[in-house]
């Protein structure tokens, strides 16, 4: 494939450095301010702001910096295609909610996988009804090698406690299920990417501290349509996050919400009147802007 090369402005090279700052590579070329290496990308980076690509790759990396070339491939619809090599994709859910658990999935998919998941049709995960989430997850379960973390909100609390932000959390938990995916595999796997949240730099700085980093990623943005294993992980955490949600409302016997709405806020309310403010440290985020909200209602009753 031909390189692929255009220019950009100072403040797009400072943020590729920022992004590719754990992934730069030695370089004696004196006309380059950097190089880098990713998965199936090798970037390099110009004083005057030439940015040339090259790799299987490069076309994807290509559009975080390019608008034109992102555009271009849009209009192409070459965006639709769908890596079809096996891979390990990963993805959560409950993050964006005061309520629940977070629940993380990593995935494999097999080169039979994809296609098999492919003629199964399941299009827009964001469109999908909660009755579709519940019969695709039950098909891919049982063909799947996966790996579930569940994080329930008193370890959540806990964890934020000690001094660990979200993102964080995200981060050690997507580690290690991905890291779970890969014993069970027992194959050399090039290709894992997840949903960016994060900038690879940051993302990384946050498993400074853990045994066993995996540390090939790819970081892409809505990779749930490009990849069928981040597909497949979307799917089953979100499956894992409403059977767990439906036994937490089964077992304080009221109706719960999701989100951070004011909604939301009335129901927590009710739930720290019927069992008592503690009980918030096991099903809620404090850390969220709804517990100030949530305790203001609370003393105004």
């Amino acid at each position: 494939m031909e390189p692929i090369v255009f220019k950009v402005n100072n403040t797009t090279i400072e943020k590729m450095k920022k992004y590719y700052d754990s992934q730069m590579v030695p370089c004696d070329d004196t006309t380059l301010l950097f190089k880098a290496h990713t998965i199936g990308c090798d970037i390099s980076v110009k004083a005057d702001g030439t940015v040339e690509l090259t790799g299987q790759n490069a076309l994807r990396e290509a559009q975080h910096w390019s608008k034109k070339i992102k555009k271009k491939m849009a209009s192409l619809n070459q965006m639709d295609d769908v890596y079809n090599l096996h891979h390990i994709g990963s993805a959560e859910t409950g993050s964006a909610d005061y309520l629940g658990p977070i629940c993380v999935v990593a995935c494999y998919v097999s080169d039979e996988d994809v296609a098999w998941i492919k003629s199964l049709e399941i299009g827009k995960i964001d469109e999908l009804t909660t009755k579709e989430i519940v019969q695709y997850a039950k098909i891919l379960k049982d063909r799947l090698v996966y790996s579930l973390l569940i994080l329930d909100n008193s370890h959540y609390n806990k964890m934020v406690q000690d001094g660990f932000n979200q993102a964080n959390i995200k981060a050690k938990l997507y580690n290690q299920a991905i890291v779970n995916v890969m014993q069970k595999v027992k194959q050399s796997v090039k290709v894992k990417v997840i949903t960016q949240f994060v900038s690879p730099k940051t993302y990384f700085n946050y498993l400074k501290n853990e045994v066993i980093v995996v540390k090939d990623l790819m970081f892409e943005s809505n990779a749930q349509d490009q990849y069928m294993a981040v597909a497949a992980a979307e799917i089953l955490s979100r499956y894992a996050y409403l059977q767990y949600f439906a036994n937490m409302s089964k077992s304080l016997k009221m109706n719960l919400c999701r989100g951070t709405s004011t909604n939301v806020d009335n129901v927590a309310v009710s739930i720290a009147t019927k069992y008592g403010p503690k009980m918030l440290n096991k099903v809620a985020k404090l850390n969220f802007t709804n517990t100030k909200r949530v305790k203001s209602l609370i003393s105004e009753a």
